[in-house]
């Protein structure tokens, strides 16, 4: 991270939420508060290094994985990904954990999904620290995404695909990579963080996730323009952030939230073809929901 004191609050609470007992911070040179917010927090720990991220960025992520998750399961997620499950209300980390080791699967693919606000344009959205991501970020639109076949680790369920475009598509005419394997089994046979966000050698989950993206929820045009200017991202995005800033120049007052944009209520409302899940996690969830229901009596 670097730079995310909008995203910290929410980004912590999320995930002890959902579960989450400690939570491993990589700043790569924050000069805001990010470190002072972080700080406050129990059972989260603070790396920093100011090796330059367009030339260390994977090399980054594997050093953590490895020194950290040696043999056990990692959830890797950008400060500004939420990660989600679908019937997370019902199913909780242990018993998705479960799962996953019951059936041998040593990955799991999530799609990313950009929320934005219901201001109109940039110029409208909101920024603010202090308050829920997940409130004043309600809303999605995927109409705009093509889909191709995953290819990497060993796929258990061929409807999961690799989803590209999305939104920024529709605003930038950038054909973003959307998918990643953000939860991963640590072991002498995988190989985390190929093409950046992908996994060799895993047997792949048969359900995806998803990762809850708030791009905007930043001060957008500061950190496009930053982008452009520290060529930070010259490895995996640089490119798309130029794409961005060329067409933010142009249209300064671009319409985010379009017709096609829809409210999230709950990451339930994604199986619909975002999400994919099979009929044996759907047996798993319904095992849990009547035992739990059971347990509540």
């Amino acid at each position: 991270m670097r730079n995310g004191e909008t995203y910290i609050k929410s980004f912590v609470e999320h995930y002890f939420s959902l579960g989450v007992k400690h939570i491993v911070f990589l700043d790569n040179g924050s000069t805001d508060n990010t470190i002072a917010i972080a700080s406050k927090y129990s059972n989260v720990s603070i790396l920093q290094t100011h090796c330059p991220y367009q030339k260390y960025e994977t090399l980054m992520k594997r050093y953590l994985v490895k020194r950290f998750s040696k043999n056990r399961w990692n959830l890797f997620a950008d400060i500004d990904e939420l990660f989600d499950y679908p019937f997370s209300n019902i199913l909780n980390l242990r018993e998705l954990l479960t799962y996953l080791n019951k059936n041998s699967y040593t990955a799991v693919v999530a799609q990313m999904l950009d929320m934005f606000s219901n201001g109109s344009s940039f110029q409208d959205l909101i920024v603010n620290k202090n308050n829920s991501l997940k409130e004043l970020n309600k809303y999605y639109d995927i109409s705009n995404i093509s889909k191709i076949s995953y290819s990497w680790g060993l796929l258990s369920n061929t409807s999961i695909k690799m989803h590209w475009g999305g939104i920024r598509k529709t605003l930038f005419d950038t054909n973003n990579g959307l998918t990643k394997a953000p939860m991963i089994f640590i072991n002498n046979k995988i190989k985390p963080f190929v093409d950046f966000h992908h996994v060799k050698n895993a047997s792949i989950a048969d359900f995806s996730c998803v990762l809850l993206h708030y791009p905007f929820a930043c001060p957008f045009q500061e950190k496009v323009y930053e982008a452009v200017q520290t060529n930070r991202y010259q490895e995996s995005a640089s490119d798309e952030y130029r794409m961005y800033w060329n067409k933010l120049m142009q249209v300064p007052d671009l319409i985010i939230n379009q017709k096609t944009a829809h409210e999230l209520k709950s990451v339930n409302d994604l199986i619909n073809g975002f999400l994919i899940v099979s009929e044996k996690y759907k047996k798993w969830v319904k095992l849990h929901e009547i035992k739990n229901t059971n347990t509540i009596i």
